[in-house]
């Protein structure tokens, strides 16, 4: 399709950075939300609420993507970014109850902005598959932290504040990154491409696109309510911790893998097998009971999500010849979660929990579907050295 050519790996080191930047708030979802609830004695449709400010606001900024990427040079809008996420993390300190839904939008916006750059970056790598595993094994990794360190340990001492700022600091750590991070893409089209080498709809792009935003969605809206989940099966806050703790650890072990098997085997095995498993996880939750079936089902899903996301967004790169599709990962994943999250809680109070996860495995089903559509279409041959990309 093309041929990509960087100036440096530190380009790739960057982008990952960012990413776990960007993406964790939402990576550590369960022990955010639950800090939050607590402090301000919230209700299911409330948490709901704030998954939706924060993925909003999220998808907002992502939807414009396609402009401002390549309008502004990306090292001083992610420093921009990184005072936007400071911003928002001071108002969820220092705000009431009412200014929770600001603090989580604000901290959307710069979220927003670090996480698509980081996709700008990656999506162009050799190997875009192995990329986006590096990229999911930086986030979980940060998560881990956030996890281990500060809602583990600073937070036991010094309650919300402590994770609160802990959160901020977490921020700080990655923002060196932005030394190395490139201010833009250039794409070269060449005379082949700009022949129209491609014509009709792209259906392959759009049902790999859609297949991410509704396998996307299938999962947060069961990984934002796993505490909530575990409580109604009778665990302790400190059994349903330790059971998240070690998913995110589960979860960096998806990433690896991905980043290990890069296209060794294609996109169609690990994607409808990972999908499968994650379909059978969720039943698990539904028809098991106890600590062993919580943990098991919960550590395979946030293992399978980094895992099968990592594939679907390669696939996603690999048939979206033009480019304008893979600009949007950002906003079909946090237009997913916003959407799915404020659905989950509602159909948990209205419908039930076992009727709110049955909905969320058969959103696997349909994404699963999709995805072997996608590879099945047939699609017009291309030629390398098509485009040639190069980061300055």
């Amino acid at each position: 399709m093309f041929e990509q050519q960087f100036s440096s790996n530190k380009a790739i080191f960057a982008a990952c950075l960012l990413s776990a930047a960007g993406a964790l708030v939402f990576n550590a979802f369960p022990q955010v939300l639950t800090a939050i609830a607590i402090r301000f004695q919230l209700g299911e449709a409330q948490v709901g609420s704030l998954i939706s400010a924060y993925m909003g606001a999220f998808a907002l900024l992502a939807l414009f993507a396609p402009l401002w990427m390549k309008a502004l040079p990306w090292k001083p809008t992610a420093i921009v970014a990184y005072i936007v996420l400071g911003m928002g993390v001071v108002v969820l300190q220092q705000g009431g109850q009412g200014l929770v839904g600001t603090g989580m939008f604000i901290m959307g916006l710069g979220a927003s902005v670090l996480f698509t750059i980081s996709v700008g970056v990656i999506s162009v790598a050799r190997d875009p598959d192995r990329g986006f595993g590096f990229k999911l094994t930086a986030e979980m990794i940060l998560g881990a932290v956030l996890i281990f360190v500060v809602a583990g340990l600073v937070a036991k001492q010094f309650g919300y504040s402590g994770f609160i700022y802990g959160l901020l600091f977490l921020y700080a750590l990655t923002m060196p990154a932005i030394f190395w991070l490139p201010n833009k893409v250039n794409i070269a089209e060449n005379e082949l491409l700009n022949k129209d080498v491609v014509s009709g709809f792209n259906w392959q792009a759009l049902l790999s696109a859609f297949a991410l935003f509704i396998f996307f969605g299938a999962y947060t809206a069961v990984w934002s309510f796993a505490g909530h989940i575990g409580i109604e099966q009778g665990l302790s806050e400190s059994q349903i911790s330790t059971v998240l703790t070690f998913a995110l650890l589960s979860g960096l072990a998806g990433a690896l893998y991905c980043a290990w098997l890069g296209q060794r085997v294609g996109h169609l095995k690990p994607i409808v097998l990972g999908m499968a498993l994650m379909f059978l996880c969720f039943i698990g939750l539904i028809y098991g009971t106890g600590l062993l079936f919580f943990s098991v089902a919960v550590c395979f899903i946030n293992g399978l999500l980094q895992f099968v996301v990592a594939y679907q967004m390669g696939l996603l790169a690999m048939v979206d010849h033009s480019g304008r599709y893979t600009s949007m990962i950002a906003f079909i994943l946090a237009s997913s979660a916003a959407l799915c999250g404020e659905l989950m809680g509602y159909f948990i109070e209205s419908q039930g929990l076992v009727n709110a996860i049955s909905i969320a495995a058969a959103a696997v089903i349909v994404s699963m579907v999709l995805t072997v559509v996608t590879l099945k279409i047939n699609s017009p041959a291309f030629v390398n050295e098509n485009m040639k990309i190069s980061i300055s």
